[in-house]
């Protein structure tokens, strides 16, 4: 499923409000939009729900049912919109659903499968209803898009047809409402403050590396498997004694054995495991038609000293504590638990467990697997081969037929034998523990035949169609033993896997559905670039996702510059070269902090301070070591610097110890005050020659309270890096204090990334594009520096604690980011303050490149230059327009260094004066710079109330996003820009933040940011 949270969906400026006859979309329904408007011909999200007829069917009765059932529910004859105020699911004008009788020749099962085809989401309606007549049977078909139905909907679904069928009223339309406050709700848990109490749940629910090991491949790709076992009544009474007696539900016991059995195929004793969840936990949701649902990842670690009952009885407990927190949508879930990245799919989309009722009594106590019609006709429902997005998909039905259990291989890697052996030890493992629920789970694994031997009668089942019905699903992942079939896909493969971290699936398999974001999408592009000679945009690969559309497009790209293949590899992925024996090449990113430092050493302070609030027992004498192994580990903690003919060289030194200072503030007047003090005076310590660019410090403000400094200089550390050396310190700290092992230090150092980033040759291409767009710009916003020079200050904004979380709406009305709002804020503010029609400003981004350098610590910053225009008209939202294209294709454009970009222009110069760079616009999250050292939790401090370093460049506006809330600040030199005019500035910013959804239609020369507000910042 696309994670729609990363492209905002179209949304309204006010809040979520709908005509009677249009819905927003949730989170989940817009990653199906999306994933439909990749793929609109594929068959991901269908529902076909088959029922097979005994007896003659009346099709006019059927045929005014099925229009009587669209009517009650007008989803199913809905469309998805694109609208002013958003994405939109609408039936305005729309007709019933018709009904189609066809004559086919088929056998059943295929005559299904064949009249599965893809719905049209833009046109409407979201259900075909169909009678196939074959020569020996009868179905009725309504297939619907999961966009409007989910599993907990299908009963209420079939039973409204019975009762149409019977000519019973089905009653008016539900009240919009609850499902636009579903659909707001969603959007506001995974994006805003009110999300973050669930985001820490699932952050610590799901802690903690593994290292998975998937289940084994057993057979080739493309071919659906479905292994089909009954559950006998015996068992399935004596779960439910059994899970009675603990307290437990019998879908828990199923699930805990399913646990067991992966381990037995697996060797693995962590595991994730996904269940859907009905996600209705909004009352007057219960008897909705609609898709509510969400997919949620539980993680069990199995030891095999514990008990049958034991397992069952924490997994009980982990189930209800998920679900309690399971109104956070997946993505969402995935990103808090750090588990997004591509390579950490084969834990999180290994297997799902499905659990489908259809024998209880619903609204007439209508078992809705048999459906008796008011003729004497009965429908019988087929089998449900619905599977979610992982390799191995566990479905238990229970209905009137009984209990019976369908084990799927959507991508045919397991192969039959493998279903059939795992579902016979599954239905094993049940037996056992529902007859010695005391067995622990060693004795009880002793038990079972070695994993991989099937039951001498297994035989495959064919299944004709690949449907979703029981939570929410893509195009079934097809089998890792991707053949490529040409040269360009045979490179286009290679390229994939060691930017992605996985292997190519499928010619199908999206970019940003498997992982891909902003950042790989660079590294993507480059290497295509280099491999092929070809040159693609983010905007062409945003337009081709897909593997085999990319394939196409550069094999269009190489015939159109006469070229019948690829070229001969020249190129292939960073390589870990010896361990340095003396200098090498700094990056330009260290030389230009160098260089200033050399030239304005009163202003150019390069020290990055950092401190944490740190709550709970904490072993002095093992953060102390855990610094110690924590420079050991990384290069660049321990790499000296030294000037050479004019240029910087560093020079990796051996390991040393960090001393971690302490300090009692428990009776100061002012322990707020004091880490920054000391920063400031460890910032003047730190030597570039020394290789000792780090300092620590503990201060104890009470019991069990302590904040942890550092003070780290910018030439070793950024803040990209941050959560690299929060995650390491948690590993170090880890072993210190009880001697365990380490995993092997990162492979890659900084300096393979510096090596790697002197040897591109995009950045070339992009220095031609940064001519084009800076022609004619100008490199100073002519700032009035004060008569006397005075001290430097950095002034708080005071934003509304609500103001992130009110900007959402415009984010996903405008398909923006919270950064491309804030440097629109920032610009508009800066054309009022100077005047000027035309200014630049620069911001600074992470260029890491490859996905090889994710765990390498060290500043990997560029500066990019912004350019707004504005003129008397331009309104807010048309300078926010035009900022988001100037920010994604500056962002397109990164690879050139900033010294570069400066050089080719040759603006004017003068001492102590970047060119472009007034203002430097600098947002920081810290939403993965928390932690745990031991059973302490460490938590960043107030990065902005904190802070008092002044301000390198002329004006530095900063904006840290933690929580879902965001805090602002506009440090100065006060030798270049004085204190009031400073203000002026952070009044105007802070007002148009505050304001600005309702400032957009106004023109920014003349708005008005303070109509309802007073003073807007905080003196410091």
């Amino acid at each position: 499923m696309a994670d729609p949270t990363g492209r905002r969906p179209k949304a309204p400026a006010a809040p979520w409000p709908a005509p009677h006859d249009a819905l927003p979309l949730s989170v989940v329904q817009e990653a199906m939009w999306i994933s439909w408007q990749r793929d609109p011909g594929g068959r991901g999200h269908l529902v076909p729900l088959a029922l097979e007829v005994k007896g003659e069917l009346d099709t006019e009765r059927m045929r005014a049912a099925v229009a009587e059932l669209s009517r009650r529910h007008p989803l199913l004859r809905a469309r998805v919109t694109e609208t002013p105020r958003g994405t939109r699911l609408t039936w305005a004008g729309s007709e019933p659903v018709p009904l189609t009788v066809r004559t086919v020749d088929a056998s059943r099962d295929e005559a299904v499968a064949a009249a599965v085809r893809p719905l049209d989401l833009s046109r409407g309606p979201l259900a075909r209803a169909e009678v196939l007549r074959g020569p020996d049977h009868t179905v009725v078909l309504l297939t619907v898009h999961h966009l409007v139905l989910d599993g907990r909907s299908t009963p209420l679904l079939l039973e409204g047809l019975r009762r149409a069928y019977a000519g019973l009223p089905l009653g008016g339309q539900d009240d919009p409402g609850p499902v636009i406050d579903h659909a707001r709700r969603s959007w506001e848990l995974a994006l805003g403050a009110e999300g973050e109490p669930l985001r820490a749940y699932w952050r610590t629910a799901l802690a903690g590396p593994a290292e998975p090991r998937p289940l084994p491949v057993r057979a080739g790709a493309g071919t659906f498997r479905q292994w089909p076992c009954a559950v006998e009544p015996e068992l399935t009474e004596r779960v439910r004694v059994l899970a009675r007696e603990l307290g437990a539900t019998r879908f828990t016991v199923m699930f805990a054995a399913l646990f067991v059995t992966l381990h037995h195929y697996t060797t693995d004793d962590d595991l994730i495991v996904s269940a859907p969840w009905h996600g209705r936990s909004d009352p007057a949701l219960a008897g909705r038609v609609g898709c509510f649902v969400n997919v949620l990842p539980y993680r069990q670690r199995l030891r095999g000293t514990r008990t049958y009952a034991q397992l069952i009885t924490d997994l009980r407990a982990r189930v209800r504590a998920g679900t309690a927190h399971g109104d956070l949508p997946l993505p969402a879930i995935l990103r808090a638990a750090d588990l997004s990245a591509p390579a950490e799919r084969a834990r999180t989309h290994q297997a799902v467990f499905q659990y489908v009722q259809f024998g209880h009594p619903v609204e007439g106590g209508t078992d809705v697997s048999r459906i008796e019609l008011t003729d004497g006709c009965e429908l019988t429902l087929l089998d449900l081969t619905d599977v979610a997005d992982h390799r191995l998909t566990v479905l238990l039905v229970e209905d009137g037929r009984g209990s019976r259990m369908l084990w799927k291989d959507p991508g045919g890697t397991l192969g039959t034998d493998l279903l059939a052996s795992m579902a016979r030890d599954h239905l094993a493992v049940v037996a056992d523990m529902a007859a010695h629920p005391g067995r622990t789970l060693a004795e009880g694994l002793a038990r079972l035949p070695a994993p991989g031997l099937p039951e001498p009668d297994a035989r495959p089942v064919a299944t004709p169609a690949i449907r979703t019905a029981a939570g929410p699903a893509t195009p079934p992942p097809p089998a890792p033993a991707f053949v490529p079939a040409s040269p360009t896909a045979a490179a286009l493969a290679g390229i994939w896997h060691r930017v992605l971290g996985v292997p190519v699936l499928s010619a199908d398999d999206s970019f940003f559905e498997v992982g891909g974001h902003s950042l790989l999408a660079t590294t993507l592009l480059t290497r295509v670039g280099r491999r092929f000679g070809v040159e693609l945009s983010m905007r062409d690969l945003f337009a081709h996702p897909g593997f085999g559309e990319l394939v196409r497009l550069v094999d269009r790209r190489l015939a159109d510059a006469g070229q019948a293949a690829p070229p001969p590899v020249t190129a292939g992925a960073p390589s870990v070269g010896p361990a340095p024996k003396g200098a090498f090449p700094a990056s330009g990113f260290q030389e230009s902090i160098w260089l200033a430092q050399r030239l304005d050493p009163a202003h150019a302070t390069y020290h990055v301070p950092l401190s944490w609030d740190v709550t709970g027992d904490l072993d002095p004498e093992a953060l102390r070591e855990a610094l110690a192994l924590l420079v050991s580990r990384h290069e660049i903690l321990r790499t000296r610097f030294l000037g050479l003919d004019g240029r910087l060289y560093q020079e990796v030194a051996p390991p040393w110890a960090p001393e971690l200072e302490r300090e009692d503030l428990t009776t100061a007047a002012e322990p707020d005050r004091r880490p920054g003090i000391w920063a400031d005076d460890a910032a003047k310590s730190l030597d570039p020659a020394s290789g000792r660019l780090l300092r620590a410090a503990l201060f104890t403000t009470a019991p069990h309270r302590h904040v942890l400094s550092l003070c780290v200089h910018h030439l070793v550390l950024d803040g990209e890096s941050v959560p690299v050396l929060v995650r390491e310190l948690e590993r170090c700290y880890a072993a210190a204090r009880s001697a365990a092992p380490l995993p092997p230090a990162p492979r890659q150092q900084y300096r393979d990334l510096v090596a790697a980033q002197g040897s591109r040759p995009e950045a070339w291409a992009d220095l031609a594009y940064w001519r084009r767009r800076l022609e004619g710009a100008p490199s100073s916003l002519g700032l009035d520096a004060p008569e006397r020079p005075e001290p430097g200050g950095n002034i708080g904004l005071c934003l509304d604690p609500g103001t992130a979380r009110g900007l959402l709406p415009v984010q996903r009305a405008e398909k923006v980011s919270a950064f491309m709002i804030q440097a629109t804020a920032a610009a508009a503010a800066l054309h009022r303050w100077t005047g000027l029609a035309d200014l630049t400003f620069c911001v600074p981004v992470a260029d890491r490149g490859e996905a090889a350098f994710q765990d390498v610590i060290g500043p990997c910053l560029n500066t990019l230059v912004l350019r707004s225009r504005c003129t008397r008209e331009t309104t807010l939202a048309g300078l926010l327009r035009a900022l988001r294209e100037d920010i994604v294709a500056a962002f397109e454009h990164r690879a050139a260094p900033f010294e570069d970009v400066v050089g080719g222009l040759r603006p004017p110069r003068s001492p102590g004066h970047t060119p472009y760079a007034d203002v430097l616009l600098n947002s920081v999250s810290l939403t993965r710079w928390s932690g745990r050292l031991g059973t302490a939790g460490i938590a960043p401090v107030d990065f902005v109330a904190r802070r008092t370093e002044t301000s390198k460049f002329p004006v530095t506006i900063t904006f840290a996003e933690n929580a879902g809330a965001v805090r602002g600040s506009v440090a100065y030199r006060g030798d270049r820009a004085g204190g009031e005019a400073v203000g002026w500035l952070a009044d105007e910013l802070s007002g148009i933040l505050g304001r600005f959804g309702a400032l957009l239609p106004e023109p920014v020369f003349v708005l008005d940011p303070h109509a309802s507000a007073g003073r807007n910042r905080a003196d410091s």
